[in-house]
């Protein structure tokens, strides 16, 4: 959700400063079904909640990591696009986080939103409380998001340090796309 804020924003941003839109899609991706897959799988992935069987957990996490190389796999495959390998960073990142844990993201205790469901352990969606032996712990969600942000909705309060490195690296991918130079419709035709 924060990561669709972040696009969001990086688009009007890039509209305000004068770029095209259409240079996103004009932008020569490679293999660029991927991210909708990777997108797919995520939401196929979401669990309901800890109760579910330890069969669908484990379904779930291969379906997390999976959409992880799904992601890594396009990043390698438009390595030439400038800022891109921030966003491999981050997901590499948080994809070394959800596999040591067992295919799912480690949140802190503090993460949770008062409005969330109350969970002492446990599984939930993509992601699992950190307790002590939590692996990687600093890789999980332990930023806490500044109180003014507008969580809404959200479970979470906070996020990683690989989702800081996508946020980013996807502000600054799509800044440079769309301020890239079009054709010059004057000299066609």
């Amino acid at each position: 959700m924060v990561l669709l804020s972040v696009l969001f924003l990086s688009v009007v941003i890039g509209l305000l400063q004068g770029g095209r839109l259409s240079a996103l899609g004009l932008h020569p991706w490679r293999h660029r079904f991927l991210p909708f897959v990777a997108l797919a799988l995520q939401v196929v992935a979401f669990l309901p909640d800890e109760s579910a069987s330890r069969v669908a957990q484990i379904f779930a996490a291969s379906l997390h990591i999976s959409s992880y190389v799904l992601l890594l796999a396009f990043v390698w495959a438009n390595g030439t696009t400038p800022w891109v390998w921030l966003i491999g960073a981050g997901l590499a990142a948080n994809g070394i986080a959800i596999v040591a844990n067992g295919g799912f993201m480690p949140v802190a205790p503090f993460a949770l939103a008062p409005s969330a469901p109350v969970r002492t352990l446990g599984v939930y969606n993509n992601s699992v409380l950190m307790t002590p032996g939590t692996r990687l712990w600093f890789l999980g969600d332990v930023v806490h998001l500044p109180h003014w942000f507008p969580v809404g909705a959200l479970a979470l309060q906070a996020f990683s340090i690989g989702d800081a490195l996508i946020g980013i690296g996807v502000f600054l991918v799509v800044q440079g796309v769309m301020r890239q130079p079009g054709p010059n419709l004057e000299t066609q035709g």
